[in-house]
């Protein structure tokens, strides 16, 4: 199974049965459904998938089910989000030899560090991991930038396939695509998905692809092949899913209990987060369940 290049890979959301075990149903639900609309590989322990949050136990299940789920039939990418260098070298270990595909790597967080620590820092560890590594630029979680000029950097080093950016700076994701024109670079907040790849993106990572699959698919197919009526009729949709489903809370990140919320109410998954984050309050979820059927009627007129 070669690294997915291009195209939607939905960071799944781990669903939770309880705070210490897996909805296994819903996991299934939502990566089969995923599958099927056309995505090129799934994304486990990323931020939608509240990896910080989970225990090393859950995490190892995680990736071995997932792997299982997938059964060869797409590509299965494993985040580290470790700040701990040997916590990342054992998760990659276990992912490898689980039959994971790749790796998709945070800049360590909590201590602050320069763009020559982090090259530094990234240079001592990824020759050490044993799959293909995608750099993983989200600062708003982080609160450490990966510059432009350090990814093209990176992206010389073998084992580094390309980037994930989360910035959400178009501006500088067009730099950053100048600088490295010959490898994958996927887009990561959805509400300017349009735009990214108008600027070179080759794809996105989705979290909304959890609840509507085929509408991210279908927008990144239409963009693919000019197809720009389409394009903004999907586009429109995202937009929906964004103010409704992802703005309907406040406080922490309100998209991923927005989207927690809704996998439960479309009866995809549980929508119970890890903690210490806690469920949305009862107002919300009824904003939520309001706003679905419309989401979803806009979506089946635009596809």
């Amino acid at each position: 199974m070669t690294i997915p290049k291009s195209g939607i890979i939905p960071p799944l959301a781990t669903p939770l049965a309880s705070p210490g075990t897996l909805d296994l149903a819903g996991l299934e639900r939502v990566a089969e459904r995923a599958t099927a609309a056309g995505a090129t590989g799934l994304f486990v322990l990323g931020t939608t998938g509240e990896a910080p949050s989970l225990p090393v136990r859950l995490k190892r299940e995680l990736i071995q089910r997932t792997v299982a789920i997938a059964a060869g039939r797409v590509p299965v990418l494993v985040g580290l989000l470790e700040a701990c260098v040997e916590d990342s070298l054992e998760l990659a270990d276990f992912a490898a030899a689980q039959g994971a595909t790749g790796l998709v790597l945070t800049p360590p967080f909590y201590f602050p560090m320069t763009q020559a620590q982090l090259i530094g820092y990234a240079e001592r560890l990824i020759p050490r991991l044993p799959l293909p590594v995608y750099l993983y630029n989200i600062p708003v979680f982080t609160k450490v930038l990966l510059e432009p000029e350090t990814i093209a950097h990176l992206c010389q080093l073998p084992q580094v396939c390309g980037a994930k950016d989360s910035g959400g700076d178009l501006e500088r994701f067009a730099r950053t695509r100048k600088l490295v024109p010959h490898l994958p670079l996927l887009w990561g907040p959805e509400e300017r998905l349009l735009d990214a790849m108008d600027l070179g993106a080759d794809g996105g990572v989705t979290g909304g692809a959890n609840l509507f699959p085929e509408l991210y698919v279908g927008l990144y197919e239409a963009l693919r092949t000019g197809d720009r009526p389409r394009a903004e009729a999907l586009n429109a949709v995202v937009q929906q899913v964004s103010e409704q489903i992802y703005s309907a809370t406040y406080g922490g990140p309100a998209f991923l209990l927005g989207m927690k919320c809704a996998l439960e109410l479309l009866g995809l998954a549980s929508g119970l987060p890890a903690e210490p984050l806690t469920t949305v309050d009862p107002e919300t979820r009824a904003r939520i369940q309001a706003a679905l059927p419309g989401i979803t009627a806009a979506l089946q007129a635009a596809l």
